[in-house]
């Protein structure tokens, strides 16, 4: 009798035994697994009809998935914390794996005080390892689809005003911080990510007609865009000396917000801003001067239009907030609120 194995990892064959009741069992091995990792496979000897049943753990499967797949550094890091907390959880294998279960493991990742955001990511890489072995051929995916994944919280966007900006370019630090100063207006005239402004290669700046234009790799979502760039954004690139392919010097993220703090705060500008926060200020901008949310959908190159509807939403709130500072010219009673509650 024949029995194909579909799989992409290597097998070799531990034990073969007959059942009295004439069924054939088959033990087998991987070298992507350690040694105590088998699966079995069970077939009848009358039908010739071979059923797979793991019993490999979800902690193996997981950190083999994570050992082989072609991912970055960082992201194998979230791989290994996801283990970690599921090792702590309870390991269990794939075969016994329930929608309690991982609705537990979501509860558990919550009750360690971890943000919502972090137990959004652990999930998700989670569900990329069960997505594998679904694949495989050892997972129900309907399990998962049934789990309730915690939902997203709403992020709190700190972003910049144009007249902020302004200030910021009229109280410049000391040219010790120059590089890391210009990096963050080019990314407000950009909307680029940290990665990106600093993956910038002077190669990816081209000329189109009389303008310039960026044509990168988008490093978090591995894509490739082009972006034009406006006259401020061209009087910038031409202030930095070239020397080597890359636009800008080296720095760390970290060291690029201790800076910016700083110099927020000689600036007089009272807001907790990071880099991160360029990327808002562009989008806010866009808005501001009544660009239509898909062309800057395009800009900020956001697959998905309802991660720029944010801002739009945001933009409304600022433009309520502003609208009520407005000063008090009259003398007219001010109308209750259940008169106004009588025009709505």
């Amino acid at each position: 009798m024949n029995i194909k194995i579909d799989s992409n990892f290597q097998f070799s064959v531990v034990s073969i035994n007959y059942t009295a009741t004439g069924e054939l069992s088959i033990s087998l091995t991987s070298d992507g697994f350690s040694t105590n990792a088998h699966y079995q496979y069970f077939a009848s000897l009358g039908s010739g009809q071979a059923e797979e049943k793991p019993t490999i753990s979800l902690l193996q499967y997981a950190k083999a998935f994570a050992a082989s797949a072609n991912i970055k550094y960082k992201t194998k890091d979230s791989y290994r914390l996801m283990c970690n907390h599921l090792e702590a959880y309870g390991n269990i294998p794939i075969d016994k794996i329930t929608t309690a279960y991982l609705q537990d493991y979501i509860q558990y990742l919550q009750l360690q005080g971890l943000k919502c955001g972090t137990v959004r990511l652990y999930f998700q890489k989670l569900a990329c390892v069960l997505h594998d072995a679904y694949k495989n051929g050892l997972f129900d995916d309907r399990i998962l689809q049934r789990v309730k994944r915690p939902k997203r919280e709403q992020e709190k966007k700190s972003f910049l005003s144009e007249n902020e900006l302004k200030k910021l370019t009229k109280h410049q630090l000391s040219n010790e911080y120059n590089n890391i100063q210009t990096m963050f207006l080019f990314s407000c005239l950009t909307g680029l990510r940290f990665s990106d402004v600093q993956g910038l290669r002077w190669k990816d700046v081209k000329r189109n007609g009389k303008h310039l234009q960026l044509e990168f790799h988008q490093q978090k979502t591995d894509t490739h865009e082009g972006l034009p760039l406006c006259e401020e954004a061209e009087t910038l690139l031409r202030g930095v000396k070239r020397g080597d392919e890359s636009v800008f010097r080296k720095e760390t993220n970290q060291r690029a917000n201790v800076v910016l703090k700083r110099w927020c705060k000689e600036a007089k500008i009272r807001k907790n801003v990071s880099f991160h926060s360029a990327r808002h200020t562009f989008c806010v901008l866009l808005l501001s001067k009544d660009v239509p949310i898909y062309t800057v959908q395009q800009l900020m190159c956001h697959s998905d239009i309802n991660s720029t509807k944010v801002y739009a939403d945001l933009m409304n709130k600022t433009k309520a907030k502003a609208v009520r500072k407005l000063p008090i010219i009259t003398s007219m009673e001010k109308p209750s609120p259940k008169r106004i509650s009588g025009i709505m």
